[in-house]
């Protein structure tokens, strides 16, 4: 039976994307794994903004954040021939919970961002909302 792995994906960083998913495969060696790779469009922080963009925009950058996604899978592991990629909008901690939810991963494998103790007290860290609140185990991998 393989493990079923959720891999969140930022991709404002294209360099530090493909280096993070080098290092989880590194990590996960040999082991027969399911991987499902997601990747969030970040929500609009305020509602009045949101209504300037239309439905057909926001699925029309969905489209195009997963098939860079899949470009980028593709690119840093060629090996990898069988998973799955999810794209959604949001609130990015909120959206992995929830697809985490759905999913029923035994295992959420985060790349660590380095981002000042003054950020996280103002921006707050995803990974550790997503730690405290996931319903599986959580890897951070530095």
């Amino acid at each position: 039976m393989s493990l079923k792995v959720l891999l969140p994906v930022d991709l404002q960083d294209r360099d530090a994307a493909i280096a993070g998913l080098m290092k989880v495969m590194k990590y996960l060696g040999g082991q027969e794994v399911c991987m499902h790779f997601m990747s969030i469009l970040p929500g609009k922080p305020v509602p009045l903004l949101a209504s300037y963009v239309s439905k057909e925009e926001v699925e029309s950058a969905l489209s195009v954040l997963k098939d860079d996604l899949i470009l980028l899978v593709k690119q840093a592991l060629p090996q990898l021939t069988d998973f799955s990629v999810q794209t959604t909008e949001g609130v990015v901690h909120k959206e992995i919970l929830k697809y985490a939810r759905e999913l029923q991963p035994q295992l959420i494998m985060l790349p660590s961002h380095s981002h000042s103790k003054l950020e996280n007290i103002l921006i707050g860290s995803v990974t550790s909302k997503v730690v405290e609140q996931a319903c599986c185990s959580v890897l951070v991998v530095r």
